[in-house]
């Protein structure tokens, strides 16, 4: 009689699985209905967010301990689920019982190889589906959006994003054609003193390249950390049309600092700080904001969109990701304007 009734048991469970096959290319059985998720990395985790928030069981850090204006623009459930950890940048800071103890149905990893080693030791003997996105790419987007809907069983709220997502990455398209005679040499300025910067092929500077910026720094990356160190001599030969920089200390200093003035974008003022808000725009983590970090970079590099046009884009877009309606004083900050 048991014997019968584990048989019945175990067919029931093999008809609420299905078999995707992932962006990776590998065949994964999945259960037909999926309620507990956990992407393994801040780019997997985001995307997940903007689909449907409550599929998520816990975090890749602790985001309390970053940016308060972040924070409140996050959904308060989201922000007090467990502390995970997760595989960045080819480490492992996952705590593996407390994952097991959520119980997440798949989990979603960035396809790379590091990941993917990671994630034949961490998840098989587990017994967690294991499900690799391709989210290199800003131009891989509308596909892994596509993806998602699919394995989530949200396929209309994907279809929505995915559509913006490719009209936003034509718009760009369009605006660099139009502006292919005068493209901009822009340095990415990291760090604190901005002496760091990444490899022209690197993905790192994937969205600055993408909106037509040229990349002076011509070198090959040395991991996939990227933040290569310069000198300040070589930022001064590469004289750079604009300055994108990621750290507000640096844009605060360079402005008063003498050693800066003979380059192009300080005497010009053309150093730009990328927005935060409530996740980095264009890297680090390179997740969905870089929807509209890459619209946001073809209006500071050829003010195209105009400042009325962006705002309002900016506005529509907050409010498609992440529901959140942004009132004035809120723009001007994530923009910083006050």
């Amino acid at each position: 009689m048991k014997k019968i009734v584990w048989a019945l048991l175990c067919l029931l469970l093999s008809l609420s699985a299905r078999e995707i096959v992932d962006m990776g290319g590998k065949k994964v059985e999945i259960p037909d209905v999926i309620t507990k998720v956990f992407g393994t990395s801040p780019p997997s985790t985001y995307m997940i967010y903007t689909i449907d928030s409550s599929l998520i069981v816990g975090l890749n850090f602790n985001h309390a301990r970053g940016n308060n204006e972040s924070s409140n623009m996050l959904d308060p459930r989201f922000m007090a689920l467990p502390v995970v950890g997760g595989l960045q940048g080819g480490g492992n800071s996952m705590n593996r019982e407390t994952l097991l103890s959520l119980h997440p149905d798949v989990v979603f990893l960035w396809n790379n190889d590091a990941s993917s080693q990671l994630a034949q030791y961490l998840f098989e003997s587990s017994k967690i589906p294991s499900i690799d996105v391709d989210l290199e790419s800003v131009e891989s987007l509308p596909k892994a959006y596509l993806f998602f809907g699919e394995v989530l069983g949200k396929e209309q709220r994907a279809k929505i994003l995915s559509d913006y997502a490719t009209k936003a990455l034509e718009k760009t398209k369009e605006v660099v054609k139009t502006n292919a005679a005068t493209r901009p040499v822009v340095y990415y300025a990291e760090g604190a003193d901005g002496l760091a910067t990444e490899c022209d092929q690197s993905f790192h500077y994937e969205a600055i390249k993408f909106a037509g910026g040229i990349n002076p720094h011509l070198c090959t990356t040395k991991s996939g950390m990227g933040l290569e160190k310069v000198s300040l001599e070589q930022v001064i030969l590469y004289n750079p049309d604009i300055i994108v920089a990621q750290e507000r200390e640096f844009v605060e200093k360079v402005k008063s600092d003498a050693r800066w003035n003979s380059i192009k974008a300080v005497r010009e003022g053309k150093i730009f700080l990328v927005p935060k808000v409530p996740f980095n725009w264009i890297d680090r983590p390179p997740s969905f904001m870089r929807l509209l970090g890459v619209r946001w970079l073809t209006h500071i590099l050829y003010n195209t969109p105009n400042s009325e046009q962006f705002t309002q884009e900016m506005r529509e877009f907050y409010k498609l990701f992440l529901n959140i309606d942004l009132n004035d004083t809120q723009l001007h900050h994530i923009l910083g304007r006050v």
